[in-house]
């Protein structure tokens, strides 16, 4: 009788914290269905190691150095390497990046507050193909979108220009 399970679930963390990386590794090392196959510590290694390791799971932090744009990088994920799912570890909980991340297409934004099982079970979750963002973020994510369309929608045609660096006439023709 195999001890092994059957379908392992590969893991690519990107964490630039030494500290935290050690912890998200002590956490996962009990899951006999999971393997760190990769560790990326700043943005400009995220894309190559995915692209190299092909993981199930990329394990993500939001902030890291050369991390320009972690919803564009989720967006490059989707269109590049479908088999990935992105779950988000942070603990930025600000409701423009929740929303940012759920556009761009994550499975999960995680507070790095998790305990081990939570965490392994989120993984294990996204790897089985669910979307697990709690009713809470949901809410959270859709009214910070609502909000924003209202205030947007409040400005002047001048100060929408001007807010996004084009000349009036250019974001005149943008509406058409």
């Amino acid at each position: 009788m195999s001890t092994q399970p059957d379908k392992i679930i590969t893991i690519l963390i990107a964490e630039d914290h030494p500290a935290t990386l050690m912890g998200i590794r002590s956490m996962l090392a009990s899951a006999l269905d999971m393997k760190v196959i990769g560790e990326a510590y700043d943005g400009n290694q995220i894309k190559q190691l995915v692209a190299e390791l092909h993981p199930r799971i990329l394990l993500l932090d939001l902030k890291m150095p050369n991390l320009l744009s972690p919803s564009k990088l989720e967006e490059w994920v989707r269109e590049n390497h479908p088999y990935t799912d992105t779950l988000v570890l942070t603990a930025h909980d600000r409701d423009a990046y929740l929303s940012n991340m759920m556009e761009a297409g994550v499975v999960g934004y995680l507070d790095k507050r998790l305990r081990a099982g939570q965490l392994i079970s989120a993984i294990r979750r996204a790897a089985n193909g669910e979307i697990i963002f709690e009713k809470e973020q949901i809410e959270r994510a859709r009214r910070w979108r609502k909000e924003v369309a209202e205030r947007w929608e409040s400005l002047s045609v001048r100060e929408q220009a001007k807010k996004l660096g084009k000349k009036i006439p250019a974001l005149l023709k943008d509406k058409a």
